[in-house]
């Protein structure tokens, strides 16, 4: 696996979206199946912040029970967001009535397609964690050559619930270095401390290899949100988006960043087929990192 000069140590990963699949799918077959219009549910959601259910359950402040499920059903259901969203995607139009919205259902929904790994993202974080740093002057010790973590908005399940224990978890926890999870340390993306946060937490990893910290130039973090990326670039990470259903487009931006060879860290026969789907040169820059 052979690598150039990347000044990279250290990668991030979000977790819903990237490392396993979107909750967006989720949102997307409510939205479709009960006359929602398309994009309103992640609307309302942006909406809320910083003091909706969904950011507070984020940060771990609030429970996840039933005063949860009818504050985010509220929170999805204020006729003022409905209007404003519709007026943009139908200008000319009334708003109709807004279609009801179950939070709750919604919610486990989101959680249920979410418990299965991507099929290019997780394969690749198990190569990259094989790459190790033993160059010619003898310095690597067979060390490994980047530092790997997890940046991820969560939530706390309910105490004794089957995800707490379930396979999944221990699989994911077993990819990462280091895992920041927002509900547990009280601060979620987009905000800049938690970024902060995680630069120390890879820089602590790094330096016990090596003895020396990570600068935050040297770490480039993946996630399916823009607005997460953007408040990585502002304190210096290098990003790179993870399109919805083009995730593999991501690891391939990823190799250019850390300096890989083409296709290393796809599975054997991936780029193979892409390349004869015709989707490989396809669209190129897609999910660019911002350098």
């Amino acid at each position: 696996m052979a690598f150039n000069n990347s000044p990279i140590k250290a990668i991030l990963f979000d977790v819903g979206g990237v490392v396993v699949l979107s909750p967006m799918l989720a949102i997307d077959a409510y939205e479709k199946a009960n006359n929602i219009l398309s994009g309103y549910i992640n609307y309302a959601i942006v909406c809320s912040s910083p003091r909706g259910a969904w950011p507070q359950i984020e940060r771990g402040e609030i429970p996840l029970d039933e005063q949860f499920y009818e504050k985010f059903t509220a929170d999805l259901s204020k006729k003022e967001i409905w209007d404003k969203y519709y007026g943009m995607k139908n200008p000319a139009t009334t708003p109709p009535p807004m279609p009801p919205i179950d939070g709750g259902f919604l919610f486990w929904e989101m959680m249920r397609v979410s418990r299965n790994f991507d099929p290019y993202i997780a394969p690749a974080i198990r190569k990259i964690r094989q790459i190790k740093l033993s160059g010619n002057d003898g310095l690597g010790n067979g060390r490994r050559r980047f530092v790997v973590g997890a940046l991820t908005n969560d939530y706390q399940f309910p105490k004794g619930h089957e995800y707490n224990k379930d396979r999944l978890k221990t699989q994911l926890r077993e990819l990462f270095d280091v895992f920041i999870s927002s509900s547990a340390v009280g601060m979620r993306k987009p905000e800049q401390k938690i970024y902060e946060l995680a630069l120390g937490r890879v820089g602590d990893v790094w330096r016990s290899w090596w003895g020396e910290g990570v600068k935050a130039s040297e770490v480039v973090f993946l996630d399916d949100i823009g607005m997460n990326l953007k408040g990585a670039r502002k304190v210096g990470f290098k990003g790179v988006r993870v399109v919805l259903g083009e995730s593999w487009r991501a690891v391939k931006e990823l190799e250019e960043v850390l300096g890989l060879k083409e296709g290393v860290l796809f599975e054997e026969g991936v780029v193979e087929r892409l390349k004869s789907e015709g989707k490989w040169g396809e669209g190129e820059g897609k999910a660019k990192a911002k350098l």
